[in-house]
C-alpha cells in the first residue's frame, strides 16, 4: 500500500508540475489573440501583440498604408528613371525650340524676298 500512495503522490506532482508548465507556456506564447479597443497595455513578458502582427503582418501593412524597405528601393530606382526621361523630353523640348526657330528665321528670310 506504501507503494500505491507513493506513485499516487508521484503522479499527481508530475500532474500539477505540467499544468504550472502549461500555464507558464501560455502566458509566454499565448494563442490567437484579438486586440479590441485601445486601453491595451502592455507587460513586460507579455507577447500577445507580436503574435498578433507576426500572423497579420501582412493585412497590418496594408490596412495602415505602410510601406516596406524593398518598395522603397523599387520607388526610388522608378524616380531615378522618371528624372532621366524627364531630362531628356527636356533636352529633346530645347532641341525642338532651336530647330523651329530655325525654321522661323528662314521662313522670314523667304517671305521678306
Amino acid at each position: 500500500m506504501n507503494e500505491y500512495v507513493d506513485n499516487e503522490f508521484f503522479e499527481r506532482n508530475i500532474e500539477k508540475g505540467r499544468n504550472l508548465l502549461d500555464r507558464v507556456e501560455d502566458f509566454l506564447f499565448p494563442g490567437e489573440v484579438t486586440i479590441k479597443g485601445t486601453g491595451y497595455e502592455r507587460n513586460i513578458l507579455d507577447r500577445r501583440i507580436e503574435k498578433y502582427l507576426d500572423e497579420h503582418f501582412e493585412e497590418y501593412i496594408e490596412e495602415f498604408g505602410l510601406v516596406r524597405e524593398l518598395e522603397l528601393e523599387i520607388y526610388e530606382t522608378r524616380y531615378d528613371s522618371l528624372l532621366k526621361d524627364i531630362e531628356g523630353i527636356e533636352e529633346f523640348q530645347e532641341d525642338m525650340e532651336s530647330e523651329l526657330a530655325s525654321i522661323r528665321r528662314r521662313l522670314d528670310k523667304i517671305e521678306s524676298k
